[in-house]
């Protein structure tokens, strides 16, 4: 029994009878079919071409968007999909499942040598943009063919039939196989960004090379109560001398004492001396333990750093003013460093350099999200 058709609802955009080369090969409209979805309002239109060496494909159009789909005769190096389950392997590359439909010819103009009409299919279509896998399950015979789909842009299809742009169905949406400006973009990002980075890093280490760090002071200072002070007071005191060779250099001065349930504090004023030139620092060591309700607790640390930039050359000494709130506090240990190695620089660099890839990211995550909107097998979980 024949199935009655309507009337095409919409007007042809490729003439019957009308010629374009794709990839190379010359082909012909033959037919026009619009379809749609069983049970549903989605409809979509499809016109059947053939050339005479690689016989029958499909231009398919769904809200502007255009997919040429192509069996296996016409693919010189075709290898028949893998299923797994939701998805579908493809010249290793996993298609993931996009919609699951029961195609209906509603309307029909030219002719085929096949019964397009009447056919009774199941189908299915997994994408990895821009291509696309189409999976068919005749219900009669329960033979299953594979498709392969690869998503056209409009432009391509107006000059390919040689017809103004803007006579095509305007787009709506994203496609469900349309390739995405943001993943471009994303992947783009991560390769410049890891570019910088490796420069950053050959940088950092360049750098360290040509400056490399040199140790200054190392060494447990006798500090002293001072009965005559103030009532945390320590006699002050001066290190040996050490020269800076470079023309400007940081220092990093690390102090430590083992205090217990107290408190150290020491100003350390490094002095030029060839000009009496200063520049003074102030760091404080606090160190707290104890019991509470059975719990056991500490806070603090007996050890701290700080660091002092661009200090020129020259040979140097270190003024040092200790106090404490431990009177019989008799040791203070203090290293002094060069040209440290400025990690935190370089980390604060590299992770600047990753927010615009993060960004990429985020763009490319919309974008897929609201391509996946369209499917009823969405990897993004209740819109997450």
């Amino acid at each position: 029994m024949n199935k009655k058709l309507d009337q095409p609802e919409k007007v042809l955009v490729l003439k019957l009878g009308s010629t374009a080369n794709i990839h190379g090969t010359e082909f012909k409209v033959i037919a026009y079919l619009e379809k749609k979805e069983a049970n549903t309002s989605y409809a979509w239109r499809e016109y059947i071409l053939t050339s005479p060496d690689k016989g029958y494909v499909t231009l398919s159009e769904f809200d502007g968007h255009w997919n040429f789909i192509a069996g296996e005769d016409f693919l010189p190096d075709y290898k028949a999909p893998i299923s797994y389950g939701l998805s579908i392997g493809y010249k290793d590359v996993e298609y993931k499942l996009f919609n699951r439909y029961t195609p209906i010819v509603t309307a029909m103009l030219g002719e085929v040598d096949w019964d397009v009409v009447n056919e009774r299919i199941k189908a299915a279509e997994y994408i990895a943009p821009p291509f696309m896998v189409v999976k068919e399950v005749d219900k009669a015979s329960h033979q299953t063919n594979y498709y392969i789909g690869e998503y056209l842009d409009a432009e391509v299809i107006a000059n390919a039939f040689n017809i103004d742009k803007n006579d095509l169905p305007q787009q709506i949406g994203i496609g469900a196989n349309q390739p995405s400006k943001a993943f471009d973009r994303w992947t783009a990002s991560l390769k410049i960004t890891g570019v910088a980075i490796i420069l950053v890093l050959l940088f950092h280490i360049l750098f360290n090379t040509i400056k490399p760090e040199k140790e200054l002071i190392n060494d447990d200072f006798l500090i002293v109560y001072d009965t005559k002070g103030a009532p945390d007071a320590f006699k002050s005191f001066i290190t040996p001398s050490f020269t800076l060779d470079d023309s400007s250099s940081n220092i990093e001065f690390e102090i430590a004492s083992s205090v217990d349930n107290n408190w150290l504090e020491t100003t350390i004023v490094l002095v030029n001396e060839s000009d009496n030139k200063t520049w003074e620092v102030s760091k404080g060591i606090e160190y707290y333990h104890g019991t509470e309700d059975g719990e056991s607790w500490s806070e603090g640390s007996t050890k701290e750093s700080i660091m002092l930039s661009e200090i020129p050359q020259g040979k140097y000494h270190l003024n040092v003013y200790p106090s404490s709130g431990d009177m019989f506090r008799n040791n203070l240990y203090i290293k002094a460093v060069s040209n440290v190695t400025m990690w935190g620089n370089t980390i604060t660099t590299i992770l600047l350099l990753c927010i615009f890839p993060a960004i990429c990211w985020l763009l490319m995550r919309d974008y897929e999200k609201r391509r996946w909107n369209n499917s009823d097998f969405s990897p993004f979980v209740n819109g997450e």
